[in-house]
């Protein structure tokens, strides 16, 4: 059984980045999510996102702004962007407007339908499984590696395929330096201030991403990790814990939408095996409404998950972006431009 990871780059930094090695060692599954309790979702209270209602011309189902609703066209905000030490950084624009929400995938708050999510994790290392990522279906969102080449062009093109975009937020495990995430991988031990400049440096790879995804357990712990998770908060950005829920009452504290995919552990490769945690995941969104699952961007996942979402609707399940999983079970609502104050973890 291989231990899970939050990201492809913590086997691409043990094994180094042959593309042979890493498809070999890195085939993965899906974690049984009816089995462990699924998703936990926490972060902030009920209340009014600067998401408006829909107007003339605009059509009736579509939940976001306008700049998301043409997410294979419309140029990057530079509002949302502003001059970093090491290149532009997400913020909130002057009228309020986040770029959770701005480079989000449109989705129809109004189907009924019980919603499954799904993150693909470490892309942008490969560009073979990068390329077969693009051709899933749109809902699915992409968590692109900081260290990947040329990552403002791989944004670019993932957003214009329909894909919302989430960056990898590395941090030490607990079996750091064996588990070794990457050069700029966030440390218990470092210093606030070296940590708050990997962070910047880790924001600052490309524009137009709605949030952080990753997690490590020792770094969970640390002292300053609430810093961190202030400064994605009050970047308009969120934050998805991938296999744990650690950050839950950190995340709550600085007023910063959360969720975890808590047992998104990908323990056996075979593909029968992968189906089957496939229709665990059905089943938790049947009983609970919302299922959130997290994959690793390996071949035999890839196809596994093609072949599973053209099921989907005749099961009366509906494909959604991991955004709206998060607004909806996070108890975000649209409106105004309020955002949760900060409160104490509940």
């Amino acid at each position: 059984m291989r231990r899970p990871t939050s990201s492809l780059e913590h086997r691409s930094f043990r094994r180094g980045l042959s593309f042979a090695v890493v498809t070999l060692a890195g085939i993965a599954g899906w974690v049984a999510l009816a089995d462990h309790g699924g998703v936990r979702y926490t972060g902030v209270a009920r209340v009014e996102l600067p998401l408006p209602s829909t107007g003339p011309g605009q059509a009736a189902d579509l939940a976001l702004p306008r700049s998301a609703v043409a997410i294979g066209a419309a140029p990057l905000d530079l509002t949302l962007t502003e001059d970093g030490p090491f290149g532009p950084l997400p913020r909130i624009g002057p009228d309020g407007r986040r770029p959770l929400f701005e480079y989000a995938r449109p989705f129809n708050f109004g189907d009924s339908r019980p919603k499954v999510a799904i993150l693909l994790l470490g892309l942008g290392l490969h560009a073979e499984l990068f390329d077969a990522a693009l051709a899933l279906p749109g809902p699915v969102s992409l968590q692109l590696s900081p260290y990947a080449p040329d990552l403002p062009a791989l944004v670019e093109r993932a957003r214009r395929a329909g894909h919302e975009v989430l960056l990898d937020l590395p941090m030490e495990p607990a079996d750091y330096p064996a588990s070794d995430p990457g050069p700029h991988t966030l440390l218990a031990d470092n210093s606030r201030d070296e940590n708050l400049q990997r962070l910047s440096w880790l924001l600052a790879r490309a524009p137009g991403y709605i949030a952080m995804a990753g997690g490590g357990a020792r770094f969970a712990g640390s002292a300053n990790v609430g810093d961190v998770l202030d400064v994605l908060a009050r970047r308009g950005l969120a934050l998805i814990e991938v296999g744990a829920s650690q950050l839950e009452h950190a995340a709550a504290a600085a007023g910063l939408p959360y969720a975890s995919a808590r047992r998104a552990v990908d323990h056996d490769s075979s593909a029968p095996a992968i189906d089957d945690a496939l229709a665990a995941l059905d089943a938790e969104a049947l009983a609970g409404g919302s299922a959130l699952g997290a994959v690793q961007g390996d071949p035999v996942s890839l196809e596994r998950l093609r072949m599973w979402a053209a099921t989907l609707d005749a099961k009366g399940l509906v494909l959604a972006p991991v955004s709206a999983a998060l607004i909806e079970q996070a108890g975000l609502t649209r409106g105004a431009n309020g955002w949760p104050a900060r409160r104490p973890p509940v």
